[in-house]
Parts: structure tokens; sequence; C-alpha cells
């Protein structure tokens, strides 16, 4: 190691920065920085992605003279135990002291994963407003934001590539976020709103789909209808990730044959999920994409019993993870 740590210090801090690139890890990247004070500088420069498991463990300056580079942050904010509503409601966890320090200390920001944090409004419109090339956001389990706050995310971040929304708490007061997506914007690879109760303006949806070309995920809530689903999937052929929302219609009805026929032509999906209402004689129609899926969540699908899912699953061939809930 002695001899190593040597030969490394011969190289430049450019060379050095370029090896740093290889580690993925954040440990492997704590580790490397405890070698000696240029190893710790360079990787001080050249870290972009960091990860802390607790929000409260360190300031968020502290974070940023460490790290002034960062562009992508994950936080966690409340145990886990939060899930079971254990811990007190103003426990804390908020997000805003974060992104504010970020964005006074010019910051260029292009990822934010959150899971367990109090977000915002506020919060959401400050993050949108305050990092011109921002282009990923990713929402697990967290509170305190309303649809308002998705409104200012789809009108500002211009370079939007991903919207994730998990099991959010989220207060839908209008509808028409999805409308505030620009005209011009064209760059999403993955959404994610199936956890939205609220209504949703179908029509905005549609074409929102239709300009995204490179769209690859997509995970619907139960308020985008099967007549919209299929003309989504006519849209976007081109999808690996599918979670259908309301799946409910007559299986002699001219819908019902349009979706069997758009569904036949998504030979590229390779994961499915949803199914949050259904109508298990429609299940037939998603019969022809089965035998691609590697991936199949059924975990939010109550309407789909025993002898369904039996059928369901004996023509997925190629599966290798499967959810199901308890009901089935």
């Amino acid at each position: 190691m002695c001899l190593f740590q040597c030969m490394m210090n011969y190289f430049p801090e450019e060379v050095l920065d370029h090896v740093f690139d290889f580690l993925s890890s954040h440990r492997d990247r704590n580790a490397v920085s405890l070698v000696c004070k240029s190893w710790y500088s360079v990787e001080r420069f050249s870290r972009e992605k960091v990860f802390i498991g607790n929000c409260y463990a360190v300031s968020p300056e502290r974070v940023l003279a460490r790290f002034p580079r960062i562009r992508s942050l994950t936080l966690k904010g409340k145990p886990h135990f939060a899930d079971f509503n254990l811990v007190p409601h103003d426990w804390g966890g908020h997000v805003y002291p974060w992104i504010e320090a970020m964005a006074k200390n010019g910051i260029n920001l292009e990822e934010l994963r959150l899971k367990r944090m109090v977000v915002s409004d506020e919060s959401l419109e400050l993050l949108a407003k305050s990092f011109p090339n921002f282009n990923s956001l990713v929402l697990v389990s967290c509170e305190g934001f309303t649809t308002d706050g998705l409104a200012a995310i789809a009108s500002n971040c211009r370079y939007l590539r991903e919207l994730d929304l998990q099991e959010n708490d989220v207060d839908d007061r209008k509808g028409q976020w999805l409308s505030c997506f620009p005209e011009s914007c064209t760059s999403l690879v993955s959404l994610n709103f199936a956890c939205l109760k609220g209504e949703v303006n179908v029509a905005a949806l549609e074409r929102l789909v239709a300009r995204c070309r490179n769209l690859r995920s997509l995970r619907l809530n139960h308020a985008v209808p099967l007549d919209s689903l299929q003309k989504i999937l006519v849209q976007a052929p081109q999808l690996t990730d599918l979670g259908a929302g309301s799946y409910v219609h007559e299986p002699d009805s001219e819908t019902y044959m349009k979706l069997k026929n758009a569904i036949q032509k998504c030979t590229s999906i390779r994961s499915l999920s949803g199914f949050l209402d259904v109508n298990v004689q429609c299940l037939p129609a998603i019969y022809p994409i089965c035998t691609n899926l590697t991936a199949l969540n059924l975990s939010y699908a109550p309407g789909i019993y025993s002898n369904e899912l039996m059928k369901l699953v004996s023509h997925c061939m190629k599966i290798e993870r499967l959810w199901v809930g308890h009901d089935s």
C-alpha cells in the first residue's frame, strides 16, 4: 500500500481526478480521502455525488465546505419506523435549509433525491429557480408539498429528465400541474406520479408523452383512464417501464380492442406495475408483453386475486422479480 501510495503521488492531480472517477462507492471514496492530504484534496474537489443518511448528522454548510463541486445530493430524514407512525409529527427533516444553502453557495445542483423529508412548496419553488441545470428529482415517502410545488418544477426546470414520486403524501389542489410543462419540454426520460390521488389533465399528459421521444419509464395514477393509456402507448412504444393506473373497461368495448392492439406493439416493456383499479377480464390484453417481462409489481393491485395472478404469471417466462399484495 505504501509503495502504491508513493507511485500515485507522482501523478498530477488531473490524473488522480480521472482515477477517482472510477470509484463509484461512497465508502471507497471516503476511504481514499483518508490516505493523505493530497488525496483528500483531490477527492474533495472531484466528488459530485454525496449521500447523507441522516439529514441532522451534519450541517449543509459543512457538507458544501467539504464538497464544493457537488452536483447530486441524496438526503434521508426521518428514521424507517416513521412509516409506521412512530415518529412525532413535528420531528423535523426539512429540506429547505439544504436547498437554501446550496443556492447561496452557487452550487450547480443537477440531482436531488429525498427520502422521508419534509418538502414544502416553497422549497420546490426555490429549487426550480436556483439551479438552471437541474434535471432529476426523486421524492420517496416525503410530505408537506402540493401539486403547486410540482407545477413550479414543471414550469422552470427546462432540462428535467426525471420526476419520480414514490409513496408521498401530496395535496392535489388543482390537478393541472402537468399542463405547466412548457411545449419546449422534450427531455423527460422518467415520469412517475402513481402516488398522486387527485385528478390529472390527461390531455396535457398525452401531449407531454408525445413530445418526449426518449421517455422510457412512465407510471400513472388511478385518474388516468384506460382510453388515455391506449393513446399514450400509441405515442410511446419505446417504453421499457410501465405503471398502469386505472385498468377498468368492458372487455368487448372498442377502447379495449384499441388498447390490445397498442400493447402488442410495445415490445420494449420489461417492467410492469400499477393496476390500481382493475377489471380482471381485461388482463388478457397484456399477455403479449408478459413474455418479455423481467419485473412485475402487483403490490398495489388488490383486485388481482390468486387465480388471475397465476394466469398472468404463467405468461412471464423471463420474470426475475415479482411483487404481489397481501390480498392477491
